[in-house]
């Protein structure tokens, strides 16, 4: 395990591993002479698993005691951001988004032709369009170029959707197929039959409506401090970390995305249009003035449904909070993400269905008469990740203990706040 200190500035950083009990970032404690997760207080001795990390992280000091050092959140101020704002985004559809910030892509993709040749090695056809750049021949398996197929009288055309300079250059490989989402989401539908069931999903699939996208997103690492008033009572307080969370840069419906996370870095490459397989749409990065508010309403959002989720209540209400954040250098990163919308407005059935495209995790976003209803599903058990990953810790309550903003944590079981 490796310490060190950036020249350029004072902040420490450290390797942090992930809680493979809670999914919590896990800081190490000289003390017990382990990795240890205020969050859920396991413990892994050293020497078990060497972090590999890429990005800087801050460390977070505990005290010989366990007790966690949360100077840099402790002053505590009002919250910002219109959750209607984030609402009125959320039923945006695919092609308003595409259409507004670029009519050119929007042109491409509703003029797009089928295209076809025989297969040099086989003989089969090879079926594409004509905003791809790689082919592959579905019965001997062989992967042919853009110029390859041009031998045919293939024609290619761009398919980024923004300006081209604002393309991440790095992305995460799609590990998850569009037949494999496909069934995903038929089992999520299923499993959820009586709040989805009014929703045409298999139709949608059959129709081709489910997309391949590569969202543009933005790494970060997130503290939270949160005073919170529950049922009207005296406000308690509530630490949060969130390493490595991603937040979409205007890109789909963020609310549903970021229920999509845990996602692994280890295997992020970079991200070149000309050998991107399949039928997959490239966003690059799309400037929007209301970003600040959209992201701070979504955090606010977020840490309120975390609240209520892990305490079992229903008037959760933060009043304050302090936070602080990192943005990561060259955390730019286009995400894989499988995306299907449906819309009826004179009935009023909204539904966004969103597939992490590395996991398999699936989520969904609904409306039914104006009652809005947010649903989430791993199709395995609890992902074990090492290295950069996501290390999102729950809502933890914390208590005051010393100067120097020395907090206790202080698990559920052990605390009751109603």
């Amino acid at each position: 395990m490796d310490y060190y200190t950036d020249k350029n500035k004072e902040t420490i950083t450290i390797g942090v591993q992930r809680c493979n009990i809670c999914g919590a970032p896990m800081y190490p404690n000289p003390a017990k002479q382990a990795f240890y997760c205020p969050f859920c207080n396991h413990e892994r001795p050293y020497g078990q698993h060497l972090p590999c990390m890429r990005y800087q992280h801050r460390k977070l000091e505990i005290s010989p005691e366990g007790y966690v050092n949360l100077k840099r959140v402790a002053i505590l101020g009002a919250l910002k951001g219109d959750e209607k704002l984030l609402a009125e985004r959320r039923w945006r559809t695919f092609d308003e988004l595409v259409l507004l910030f670029d009519r050119r892509a929007f042109v491409t993709y509703k003029n797009r032709k089928e295209f076809s040749f025989p297969c040099p090695a086989c003989g089969a056809e090879v079926n594409g369009n004509s905003t791809m750049s790689m082919f592959q021949c579905e019965y001997c398996g062989m992967k042919y170029s853009f110029e390859d197929a041009a031998e045919h009288g293939y024609i290619k055309i761009a398919r980024i959707i923004g300006y081209e300079g604002m393309l991440p250059h790095q992305c995460l490989p799609y590990e998850v197929t569009p037949n494999q989402a496909a069934e995903l989401i038929r089992r999520f539908a299923s499993r959820l039959s009586s709040e989805l069931g009014v929703f045409p999903v298999k139709q949608l699939l059959q129709n081709g409506k489910l997309l391949a996208i590569y969202a543009p997103g933005r790494l970060w690492d997130r503290q939270f401090l949160l005073e919170v008033s529950i049922g009207g009572g005296v406000p308690s307080k509530f630490y949060v970390e969130w390493i490595n969370w991603v937040s979409l840069c205007n890109s789909l419906d963020g609310e549903t995305f970021d229920r999509l996370q845990p996602w692994s870095f280890e295997k992020a490459g970079p991200l070149v249009p000309e050998y991107i397989e399949g039928d997959v749409r490239l966003m690059a990065t799309l400037n929007d003035n209301d970003e600040l508010e959209l992201r701070q309403a979504l955090l606010k959002k977020r840490l309120t449904e975390e609240i209520s989720e892990a305490y079992h209540v229903t008037s959760a209400r933060i009043t304050k909070w302090g936070y602080d954040f990192t943005k990561h250098k060259n955390g730019s990163i286009a995400m894989p993400v499988y995306y299907m919308e449906y819309r009826d407005k004179e009935n009023q059935r909204y539904m966004n269905i969103l597939v992490n495209g590395q996991t398999g995790k699936t989520a969904a976003s609904v409306s039914i008469n104006g009652e809005k209803h947010c649903f989430e599903w791993m199709p395995h058990p609890f992902v074990s990740m090492a290295g950069e990953c996501s290390m999102h810790a729950k809502p933890v309550l914390v208590k005051y203990i010393k100067p120097n903003f020395f907090y206790e944590t202080i698990p559920y079981e052990k605390y009751d706040i109603l």
